[in-house]
Formats: structure tokens, sequence, C-alpha cells
């Protein structure tokens, strides 16, 4: 089964537990809004065809008092030009009766209560003998004065009597009486009643009798747009609303949401791939997680340890490397340098213990002097080895007092006159010769740097020292050996370990390349500039600034 992503879960759960339930319910509440809705409509036809019924009897009942009453009077009224003011002032002050008149029996309408011309048409009894009756109109506007057009506009009202026979309709066509007639069934001992098949637009009628009339309200597709169908589109509304924040919001969660993760993806991926530079930076939001925040803090934490430790042991590594490097470099170098020491003393010795034959004073004087010279020699190597870890733990061990310099020159180019390269010494007479320095590590320094101005120079050259003091009164010794040129690179590191200038010189000259660096550690140890020029000329200048003065 394919594993989905974090956006396409989120899809499938907001349209499986939101959307979905959500449009359910908003199904069901747009149903039971249009059942109540639908009821409420029944309902408020079935009252106002009750009202206007109710209200149109007592109209025609409070019309026909009326008359009976001014009937009755009628009589008291001898003049006849009095009885026709009489009927002017009713009409004008009632507004109520019009078109009065005094009519015979004979002459009075075939059906009571007759409408002709938007009229209804009472007369009442005039004398005790009922000859004469009082004939007037009552206007039939009673739904629009009673109900008033703002209430009865959106609705067809009928007034039918029992011959259904139209009397009376307000905002309804001929055509729509035609249809509510045929529509209309009045349920036997009711007087009033719904009816129509049409749910979303009710009809009622209520029977009233004196006059022997019903009255019949229709809801129009007016009323039910107004209400039902836009009732309906106010919740479709709302739900398309509600479902589209749900969207936005989700949508907002899950961008933040699958962006934060995503940095996530590309930090792990970039530890993997062994960059541990990376950092997670999110878009910290209302809507980013707490937990993705804590943990791409953690991520951070975790990448930063990583990089401390990865550095360490980058670090560990190259320490290892260079102390396999030195264990093979002392390795190589102290066998090849104390074969050659080693040899010449064995051969010697071997010579001088010989009995086979006869060595004269000066050949024994020769040879004790080379073996003197190769023990030295060893004793000299043996010296650097010892003095490399103390120097390298800081833990190098000197004691301090005061030196005759020039004395330590002199024994040191004593140790190295059997050389057959000659040295030249010189030094001045206000030369400040007292110094503070061990006397140990000032003789190791110059016969180290001694030592290695001989076995360098070139066609044998003579070795030069000059003891003098500066422009300051600083004493200063400077060695100097003829040289072939020297590369760049390779005199920025000469004061380090195992390094040898690359010359034919230094191919043919062995050597353990430990002696610049030991000499340059004994030097920063009690205080010693070294300098080193080298061109044609290989020269070390060495400074003592802690002299006697």
């Amino acid at each position: 089964m394919k594993q989905l992503k974090i956006v396409e879960q989120i899809i499938i759960v907001l349209v499986l537990a939101v959307l979905i339930p959500f449009i359910t319910i908003g199904i069901i509440i747009s149903n039971i809004s249009q059942q109540s809705v639908r009821s409420e409509l029944a309902n408020n036809t079935n009252l106002i065809a009750k009202f206007v019924a109710d209200a149109t009897k007592n109209y025609v009942e409070y019309s026909e008092a009326q008359l009976n009453q001014m009937a009755s009077g009628f009589n008291y009224i001898l003049d006849p030009m009095a009885k026709i003011q009489y009927f002017e002032d009713i009409e004008t002050k009632t507004k109520l009766f019009s078109d009065l008149d005094v009519v015979e029996k004979a002459n009075l309408p075939k059906e009571k209560y007759e409408i002709t011309k938007d009229k209804i048409t009472l007369y009442s009894q005039i004398d005790e003998q009922g000859e004469y009756y009082l004939l007037a109109k009552i206007k039939i506007n009673i739904i629009d004065t009673l109900l008033g057009k703002e209430n009865i506009k959106e609705r067809n009202v009928y007034i039918f009597n029992s011959d259904t026979k139209e009397l009376i309709t307000t905002n309804a066509s001929e055509d729509s009486a035609k249809n509510v007639l045929s529509d209309l069934v009045i349920r036997e001992g009711f007087n009033s009643g719904l009816f129509g098949n049409t749910k979303n637009t009710p009809k009622a009628y209520y029977k009233i009798s004196n006059p022997d009339w019903f009255v019949v309200v229709d809801t129009t597709t007016k009323i039910t747009a107004k209400t039902i169908t836009k009732a309906k589109y106010r919740i479709i509304l709302s739900l398309i609303i509600a479902a589209l924040s749900i969207i936005i919001i989700v949508s907002l969660y899950t961008y933040y949401l699958y962006i934060n993760i995503r940095q996530l993806f590309k930090g792990i991926t970039a530890i993997s791939k062994g960059n541990y530079d990376k950092k997670i930076h999110l878009i910290k939001r209302a809507f980013t997680p707490h937990e993705i925040i804590f943990l791409a803090k953690e991520f951070n934490y975790m990448a930063n340890k990583i990089k401390v430790s990865y550095k360490d042991l980058r670090e560990k590594n190259k320490e290892l490397e260079k102390l396999s490097e030195f264990r093979e470099n002392l390795v190589n170098a102290t066998s090849h340098e104390f074969r050659t020491p080693l040899t010449s003393i064995i051969g010697y010795s071997s010579r001088l213990l010989r009995n086979d034959i006869v060595v004269d004073d000066e050949t024994k004087i020769k040879s004790l002097k080379i073996i003197k010279q190769q023990a030295q020699r060893l004793s000299n190597m043996v010296e650097d080895l010892l003095v490399i870890p103390e120097l390298e733990s800081y833990s190098l061990k000197y004691n301090i007092e005061e030196v005759d310099l020039s004395e330590c020159i002199q024994r040191a180019i004593e140790y190295l006159e059997c050389s057959e390269v000659k040295i030249n010494y010189t030094i001045s007479d206000d030369f400040n010769k007292m110094i503070f320095a061990d006397n140990y590590r000032i003789e190791q320094i110059l016969v180290n740097l001694i030592d290695n101005a001989q076995k360098y120079t070139v066609d044998n050259e003579d070795v030069k020292i000059e003891a003098k003091n500066d422009e300051n009164g600083t004493p200063i010794v400077t060695i100097e050996n003829k040289c072939e040129k020297i590369n760049d690179e390779i005199k920025e590191k000469l004061f380090e370990k195992f390094i040898r200038a690359d010359s034919k010189l230094t191919r043919t000259t062995r050597g353990t390349g430990l002696g610049l660096y030991i000499v340059k550690g004994l030097c920063e140890a009690m205080k010693t500039d070294i300098e080193l020029e080298c061109d044609d000329e290989f020269i070390i200048t060495l400074k003592f600034n802690d002299y006697v003065k």
C-alpha cells in the first residue's frame, strides 16, 4: 500500500471527518428548517384566513346594525328635503354607506348581500308593514382597509359565496382564482382547514355565515421564496462559508506544518550526508505546533553536539595521524641516524682492541677522537628526542641562572670542531656575555644550530658565528652558512617537526628533521627570540632578551 504524505492524509481526514459530516448535518438542518418554516407558513395562512373571515363578518354585521338604526329613525323625519339632507349627512360623516335610497319591497335585489361594482348591497325594513326598505351600499375593499396592503400584498385572498362564485379578491388573477377553486376541498363538519397539494405553498379556507361566504388565502411562490427558499439559501451559504473557513484554517495549518516538516526532512538528510552545519529554521506562526518547534530545537542541539564531537574526532584523528607520522618518522630517523655513529664507534673501538696488529699512538688518538665525536653525536640525538615530549606537554624543566654566553658558544664549538667544516667565531669586545638562562639548554640550542649549519653548508664553506650587541645593547648571536635556494613554502615550515629543505644536499645528508623544532621550543621557553633569513645564505639570529645589565 502506498504511504501517503501528510498533506494527503490531512485532506482525507478533512473530507471524512469534517466535510462529509458537516455537509450531512447541514442537509439535516436545512430540511428541519424547511419543515419548520413550512409549518409556520401553514399556520400563518390559516390564521390570516380566520382573521379575514372574522373581519369581513364583523364589517358586514356592523354595517347592517348601522343601517337598521338609520332605518328606525327614518320615519321620524317628515320633511322630504330633510330626508334627502339626512342621507347626504350620513354618507359624508360616516364614509361607510353610499347610494342611500328608499325602495319598495318589489325593487329589492334578488340576493341578500349582492355585490355590484365592487360594492355590497344592504337593506333594512323601514315600516312595520314591510313595504318600504332603506337600501345602501358599502365598499368592498374591506380586506385592504382592515389588514393593510403591506400585510396582504404578497398573498392571494379570495371570498366566495356558497355557490363558489368569486365575490372579492386581492392580488390575484382570474386564472389563479380558478386554480384555487379546482384545488378547494371543504371538509364536512369543519369551518376551516388546509388544502392543496403543494407543500411549500399552503392554502387555507375559513367558512362564515350571514353572509354565507367562505374566505380562501393562498400562499404565493413569492412568499415561499422569501421564507423557505431564502432560508435554504442562507443555510447553504452559511455552510459554504463555514466549510471555506475550515478549509482555509486547515490549509494554513497544513501549509505551516508541511513547510516545517520539510525543514526537518532537509535537516535529517543533511546530517545523514555529513553536513553537520545544517540548522533547521522554522516558520513560527500561530499554526506552528509546539511539538515541531521542540523537535527543531532538539535537532539543532543534537546537530551542534554532533558537529562539535565530529570536529573533536577529526582533531583527534589528525593528532593520531601526526602521532603515527611522528612515530614512523622517529623510528626511521633514529634507525638511520643512530646506525652511522654506532657503526663508527664499534669499528674504531674494534680496531683499538685487536691484538694481531700494532696501532701507533697517532692512530689511537685519531680513533678515540672519532669515537668521542660519534658518542657525542649520539648523546645530542638522545637529548633531542627526550626534550620533545617535554616541549609538547609544556613541562620542560630548566634551571635559570647567570650564564656566560661566550663560554657556552666555545663549548658548543669544541663539541663540533672535529667536523670537516670549519667554524669562524668572532666576538665583539663589548659583548654582554652574561645572560639569565639554563646553561645546559643554551648549549643544546647552540650545538643543534652549529651542527645543522655544518651539515647543510654548500661546498664545505666555513660556518660563521658572530657574537655582538644590537643597537639597544641586547646580546645577539648569528650563525651563518652558505645554502641553496629554499622554497618559500618550506621556509614557513622549517621550525616544524621532521621538515627538511628539499635539495641535493638534504638528500645526501642524514638528519632527523627535529633540530630547528627543538631550538624553537627551547628559545620560547627561555624568552629568546629566533629569526631566520635564507636566500643564498642561511642565517639564524638569536636575541637574548633576559641578560645582565
